[in-house]
């Protein structure tokens, strides 16, 4: 009786209306065989703190799942600090572009990395998604740095640099996981 497709698809529409906790999302997407519907809550569950992962008492995630969402958090924390707490710099900058003042250019990037990009990476509430760091540094003034150098730098984080995906890639990596797990 509760195998009506066309009943479902009605039903999971109508509560994609409605706000609901990302742990009771998940159960649905479990209870009900909902694979489209694992992605938004493992990344809301990803980018909030655990102590926000249950509304209340009925709203917990089952111990697998939340070992799973732990595990995944633990690991891009990590890769956060590693490229927060190190301004990004391609391995031959001081190769390209030609620039008389490198070292100008060197102190005014890891200033602003410091001062301006670093809070927002580890923000406690709303952290930025290292994926989208290049499109923030393009917009950040960069004043006293060569704009050929800064172009230089931004082109290579877009192309180059893996530590700028890698965030990205264990948020999917993790909704993967989850989504095998629900199979």
């Amino acid at each position: 009786m509760w195998d009506i497709k066309p009943g479902i698809d009605f039903a999971t529409q109508q509560l994609l209306k409605f706000d609901l906790h990302p742990a009771y999302c998940l159960y649905l997407a479990r209870q009900y065989n909902l694979l489209d519907w694992i992605s938004a809550p493992v990344r809301s569950l990803l980018s909030s703190p655990l102590e926000r992962y249950t509304k209340d008492s009925r709203d917990n995630l089952d111990f697998d799942l939340y070992m799973i969402i732990a595990i995944a958090k633990e690991s891009i924390a990590t890769e956060r600090k590693r490229l927060g707490n190190h301004p990004p710099f391609p391995q031959n900058f001081d190769d390209e572009p030609f620039c008389a003042q490198h070292g100008t250019c060197k102190k005014v990037w890891t200033d602003k990395w410091f001062f301006t990009v670093l809070r927002r990476i580890h923000h406690p509430t709303a952290p930025l998604p290292l994926s989208l760091l290049p499109d923030v540094l393009e917009e950040i003034d960069h004043r006293g740095m060569n704009p050929e150098c800064k172009h230089s730098i931004l082109t290579w984080l877009r192309q180059s640099c893996t530590q700028v995906q890698k965030e990205e890639d264990l948020i999917q990596e993790t909704v993967t996981t989850v989504q095998n797990l629900f199979m």
